[in-house]
């Protein structure tokens, strides 16, 4: 796969160069002199919605997500992802190069919305839409920047189409000025969005107000009040868990009122590799690259929790052998459309139960009527388990860390989960194998985050500045 410059490549549609460019576009300065005659405002958002299909949303998220965690062993044959595995992770691992690459080209994509679309001048663009345009534009750049600061400790901030020197070889910064940005773009957003969208594909205010809450969550300094008013809101929209858990990940379920955005199949092959490179369906024997790890079948099985575990894996047969796993060896099941036209949560509204449990916890709310305690038992019910027997907050953090595993495995939640709860070292250094060997990952603190690529730091000089 061709690998572009990150600040110079695809996206522009053709565009000429152009120069100062405002750092804000809520206080944009005139530059309509510098739109290319022609351009519409749709297919710009397009390029902006068409990175959730890229190799980083529909393979490496959940290499990142779960194999990098506890739910899953590096399979297949790549040797970046054994690398990401075992954490020793560098510089010129393949997957940290492109994921940078991914990511920060749909960035420079929503900037070209952001920076254009204020000044295009269409008659069948209506004030309306164009202010829609701009607050999906919005969401996705705080998106893009949010799983970009959550895989890279610190970051460059980019808020304009490339023109400068400057703009182009950007230093990083701490990760309290991303989060700033993220929550500034997502407030314009929320105020700009849809409050309902023809599908589940397009930004509304449902996923605004989920991205919020799980942004105020993750930042540096948590803030467990915004995240529990930012889930009311979402919970306010409408959005309920469907009653058959199994029945989120089949095709007839797209749309359903549990999902709150959602990739949906888009018709290519882009598709297939969750399908093909994680479940029993398509591409023959191909070994698997995500394979679940003991830890997570172990967790459904102490739990008792048959109806989450037989909809997220199933056993195979293969002719190929595993290094953790006799046969059979379980594969990833929620994936599990045999066409690889199964959809996949970006957010959807269990998250959010639980990430309410998690702040009310946090904030020491922990009673069974309106607390922690009652959204942790709403999520165990659908899958009829009884309540949660935790009731003190200490057992409360680890019960909600728990549920969040077993009801979110394989949809790339758990490595962020372990992070924001400062307990990635100490899940990840107790871990055994099937017998009870220590797999001795050894991991620090600093192993937690990917170093920037070796391909950025020779194409940009001020990156470690």
């Amino acid at each position: 796969m061709k690998r572009f410059s990150l600040y110079i490549a695809a996206g522009l549609v053709g565009m000429a160069s152009f120069t100062s460019c405002t750092k804000d576009f809520l206080d944009k300065k005139p530059i309509s002199d510098a739109i290319p005659s022609g351009i519409t405002a749709e297919p710009l958002l397009e390029g902006a919605y068409a990175g959730i299909y890229d190799e980083y949303f529909t393979l490496d998220f959940l290499v990142n997500g779960d194999v990098m965690a506890d739910n899953a062993y590096a399979g297949g044959d790549n040797a970046a992802n054994f690398s990401i595995d075992e954490y020793t992770v560098n510089s010129n691992n393949g997957n940290v190069k492109r994921d940078w690459t991914y990511l920060f080209t749909n960035i420079k994509n929503c900037n070209i919305v952001l920076s254009y679309v204020p000044e295009i001048t269409d008659r069948s663009l209506t004030e309306a839409r164009r202010q829609e345009i701009l607050g999906e534009a919005s969401f996705l750049r705080a998106w893009y920047y949010f799983n970009a600061i959550r895989s890279w400790k610190e970051i460059p901030i980019i808020l304009d189409v490339p023109g400068t020197v400057n703009e182009m070889f950007p230093s990083k910064k701490p990760a309290d000025s991303v989060y700033a940005l993220i929550i500034r773009d997502l407030e314009f957003a929320l105020s700009k969005v849809r409050e309902t969208v023809p599908n589940k594909t397009l930004i509304g205010k449902g996923a605004v107000n989920a991205l919020l809450a799980k942004v105020y969550a993750q930042k540096p300094n948590p803030d467990w009040s915004k995240v529990v008013q930012y889930c009311d809101a979402v919970t306010a929209l409408g959005y309920d868990l469907i009653p058959n858990y199994a029945d989120l990940f089949l095709t007839a379920t797209t749309n359903s009122v549990e999902a709150i955005w959602e990739t949906q199949y888009d018709g290519t092959v882009r598709q297939n590799w969750l399908t093909g490179m994680n479940t029993p369906f398509m591409w023959g024997d191909w070994k698997k690259f995500n394979i679940p790890s003991h830890t997570v079948v172990k967790a459904w099985d102490a739990e008792g929790d048959n109806v989450r575990k037989n909809a997220s894996i199933t056993y195979v047969t293969p002719s190929w052998s595993d290094d953790h796993w006799p046969k059979p060896i379980p594969v990833i099941y929620k994936y599990r459309d045999p066409d690889a036209k199964s959809h996949t949560f970006r957010l959807r509204y269990a998250d959010v139960l639980l990430l309410k449990a998690e702040a009310l916890t946090e904030l020491n709310q922990l009673d069974n009527a309106t607390g922690a305690q009652f959204y942790v038992n709403k999520v165990r019910q659908r899958v009829g388990l009884g309540p949660t027997p935790a009731t003190t907050q200490a057992v409360l953090r680890l019960a909600v860390e728990k549920e969040r595993q077993l009801e979110l495995a394989f949809e790339g939640h758990r490595m962020f989960d372990l992070i924001r709860t400062g307990r990635a070292v100490a899940v990840m250094n107790a871990q055994v194998d099937g017998n009870g060997n220590p797999l001795n990952y050894n991991v620090t603190e600093d192993e937690l985050y990917f170093p920037i690529s070796q391909d950025e730091i020779d194409r940009n000089p001020n990156i470690n500045k």
